[in-house]
């Protein structure tokens, strides 16, 4: 009776050392922001809501880009017929000149008149260029498919990014999660970076990884101390999970 009850207790021991209490957490969570400064003027999306990648979820007042993107449109074509007119010029110019009917001064007044429009014009769609990236920058988009998980302005607010960057809203990345655990140093020895593991989850063993071993200490108890370990999983279809529910760490499935 006492052999079976050592041995139950060692069973109860490698299996204690085998399955972490853990926590989840997002393994994506980032703030977005627009890199011009303007006023806010619509923002397309609701805390909670699901988002594809590349969808337009808020924007700055438009009109002053729109403004200065005509502005800019007309000046390239106006500059593109004048470069175009010069380089006609240049060309009468130069023949005129090999049939010696001109100056060598004329011939250089006209060569810089070309370089000159030139130019104006590479300034000019430089300039358009820029103005389009402005505009771009006056808008987020998802970089990827997910939640929003706050929004920290509203329309008409006004947003200064010229010294720092002001967060406007925040998304997650809910189809990969992270398991967070702690281990100590007598189970450290099976611990690599990659290492396959199971996570339960809600009653389910899914598959995950070993993505990140703390190296400092983040407790300490009777046993010494404890150190952090992330798991990286991917939920099952039509699994809502939230950060912050309690999981299990299998590190090894027996």
């Amino acid at each position: 009776m006492k052999v079976l009850m050592i041995v139950c207790l060692l069973v109860s021991g490698q299996l204690a050392a085998q399955d972490l209490e853990a926590v989840t957490d997002w393994s994506n969570r980032v703030e977005l922001t627009t890199l011009v400064s303007g006023m806010v003027g619509r923002v397309n999306t609701a805390v909670g809501a699901t988002v594809s990648r590349g969808e337009l979820l808020l924007e700055l007042d438009q009109r002053r880009f729109k403004t200065k993107l005509a502005a800019a449109e007309s000046r390239l074509e106006a500059v593109t017929q004048q470069n175009s007119e010069a380089k006609r010029e240049l060309d009468r110019a130069l023949e005129l000149y090999d049939r010696t009917l001109l100056s060598d001064h004329e011939r250089k007044q006209a060569e810089i008149e070309a370089a000159t429009s030139d130019a104006a014009y590479r300034e000019a769609e430089a300039k358009l260029v820029k103005i389009r990236l402005q505009r771009e920058y006056s808008r987020i988009t998802a970089p990827f498919d997910g939640l929003v998980e706050a929004i920290h302005v509203q329309p008409g607010q006004a947003v200064v990014n010229r010294f720092s960057t002001m967060p406007l809203l925040t998304l997650i990345d809910n189809s990969h999660m992270k398991a967070i655990a702690e281990f100590d140093q007598r189970t450290a020895p099976q611990l690599k970076m990659g290492m396959a593991v199971k996570v339960g989850v809600r009653g389910q063993w899914v598959n995950g990884e070993i993505v990140r071993l703390g190296m400092q200490p983040v407790t300490q108890d009777a046993n010494g101390p404890r150190f952090s370990l992330e798991v990286g999983f991917t939920p099952q279809a039509g699994m809502q999970l939230r950060a912050g529910e309690k999981v299990v760490v299998r590190l090894k499935d027996e």
